[in-house]
């Protein structure tokens, strides 16, 4: 189970990295400005270059991504409940999400940025969270529904 959680956030960690650059390259080429670099200023202000805000940036993003992609491997306990995978999984993402969005986003200024982050996540976490539970709900239904064609016959 843990190499299964290594391979996964090994493959998150590479897969956020290439869409990152692939995202700001188009973004540079876009705007079309000399020495323009797709990070916030107050972000930038923390480094020497641009370029190395940018590849911090990329990093800790890679970061988060790698933490999701590790701790799915608790959505396969199937000792517990949804709910309690769910509950677990927000938790520890959440631990490492959070954190990366103040330092990459420079949003924890005041507590009102940290609810703002928090709710932000809480609210596309639960929505994620019911399509899931509703196409999984599908799923069932569908394999059931077959289930009872193949009785039948």
């Amino acid at each position: 189970m843990l190499k299964k959680g290594i391979v996964r956030g090994i493959n998150s960690f590479l897969y956020a990295i290439a869409i990152n650059v692939i995202l700001s390259v188009i973004i540079m080429v876009a705007v079309n400005k000399p020495d323009f670099i797709p990070i916030l200023p107050d972000f930038a202000t923390r480094f020497s270059s641009g370029t190395m805000a940018l590849l911090v940036q990329t990093i800790l993003i890679g970061i988060s991504s790698a933490a999701f992609g590790f701790w799915s491997i608790i959505m396969e306990f199937e000792r517990i409940s949804l709910l309690l995978q769910s509950i677990i999984y927000f938790i520890l993402t959440a631990m490492v999400w959070i954190p990366v969005s103040i330092l990459c986003w420079d949003l924890g200024k005041d507590s009102l940025s940290f609810i703002t982050i928090v709710t932000s996540y809480l609210v596309s976490y639960v929505i994620t969270w019911i399509i899931q539970y509703r196409n999984c709900k599908d799923s069932i239904n569908q394999i059931n529904k077959k289930l009872e064609e193949l009785r039948n016959d």
